[in-house]
């Protein structure tokens, strides 16, 4: 039966819409020792989140004075109910080394006066493999409630703790074969660090990948808030672009944790590609990305999405082939799960979901109909 997980001490929980200078400190040291932390939960990126108007929640909780969890929350403004937010969203959190603990964190973060509005907390903690099994095994025992269409989600792990020669040499003979021919033409790949190439990078995004596929365009303000916030800083994140005589060829943007770097966002400009002799510079592009990481300490990378599929009509088909040049080990990650604060409000808040998610369905299933 579904139920609140009691804990024999008690937690206590802080709540803030902004930390000072000691408590970010201290909520950074947490995260570089947890197992299971994500970039997204660093309190740098509140003001990727703030930039696109939304309210952002830290919340700590403690056992004995120490640091337990940590929660970066985003709020969405509810679309039917004025003065009330949809979900609290845990950008790939929140982060908490013990099944059980995150489950008692979440429940006391449900009580806390600052969270009155909410009608429920969206989450999706970065475990994989047998842990996310481990932590699905839990959430089916509590009040949380699955919300992606299947309890795990699909990724893919490249282990970074091998010398430069045995990556490069567990890439598909095609990935070698890109990467050889790259390396014999005048390709420069720069870890950008000025806002004029970032900038370059995110119009590319925008025009090449994210509106042809009906994906929300990364707007001004974010971009510059990224940059700003998150690139910045080497610690956790950083842009890779490749350049043929000074054009722009693609480009990958990472975000990386102690232990794990993160494929976030890929972009190849085809038409820029036919001046370099149509050079596929991809393979290139995500090797020095993980050479960066493996500098930085990074035990793996991940892929941020990936299947070993064969069947075409896939959507992400062509997605997952270019990861696959890459031999990026299969691994299952916890999928999203949501915990109803005001059932009633939730339910309500949920209704254009459900039905964008049928249609989508039923458009699926006729493209494969149509072959």
């Amino acid at each position: 039966m579904s139920k609140r997980v009691t804990i024999d001490h008690p937690m206590q929980i802080e709540c803030y819409e902004t930390l000072n200078d000691t408590q970010a400190a201290e909520w950074v040291k947490f995260l570089v020792s947890a197992t299971h932390a994500h970039p997204r939960q660093n309190p740098r990126f509140a003001e990727v989140e703030r930039a696109l108007g939304r309210k952002v929640l830290f919340t700590i909780g403690r056992q004995g004075g120490n640091i337990c969890a940590v929660g970066l929350w985003s709020l969405r403004q509810s679309r039917f109910l004025p003065h009330r937010f949809s979900e609290a969203m845990a950008l790939s959190g929140p982060v908490c080394d013990d099944s059980t603990l995150l489950v008692a964190f979440l429940n006391s973060v449900s009580d806390c006066p600052e969270f009155k509005q909410v009608d429920a907390l969206n989450i999706t903690p970065y475990w994989v493999a047998d842990d996310a099994q481990a932590l699905s095994d839990t959430f089916s025992q509590t009040l949380l409630r699955l919300s992606d269409p299947e309890p795990f989600r699909h990724t893919g792990l490249i282990d970074l703790d091998r010398p430069e020669s045995d990556i490069r040499a567990s890439f598909s003979k095609s990935a070698r074969r890109k990467i050889r021919l790259a390396e014999n033409k005048p390709i420069e790949i720069r870890h950008v660090t000025s806002w004029l190439d970032a900038e370059v990078f995110f119009n590319r995004l925008n025009t090449l990948v994210l509106q042809r596929h009906s994906l929300t365009p990364v707007t001004e303000a974010e971009q510059r808030a990224q940059f700003q916030a998150v690139l910045s800083n080497p610690k956790i994140g950083a842009l890779f672009c490749a350049y043929y005589e000074g054009i722009f060829l693609g480009g990958l943007l990472l975000y990386r944790s102690t232990y794990t770097a993160h494929a976030r966002r890929y972009v190849a400009d085809p038409d820029a590609a036919k001046k370099a002799s149509n050079l596929r510079v991809a393979p290139l592009v995500w090797l020095h990305g993980m050479l960066w990481a493996k500098e930085q300490g990074s035990r793996w990378f991940d892929v941020e999405g990936f299947r070993l599929i064969t069947d075409k009509s896939e959507p992400l088909f062509k997605v997952y082939e270019y990861k696959r040049e890459l031999s990026p080990e299969p691994v299952l990650r916890v999928g999203e799960h949501t915990l109803p604060l005001h059932k009633g409000y939730d339910r309500i808040n949920r209704l254009p979901a459900a039905a964008r998610r049928k249609v989508k369905q039923a458009v699926h299933m006729l493209k494969r109909r149509a072959g």
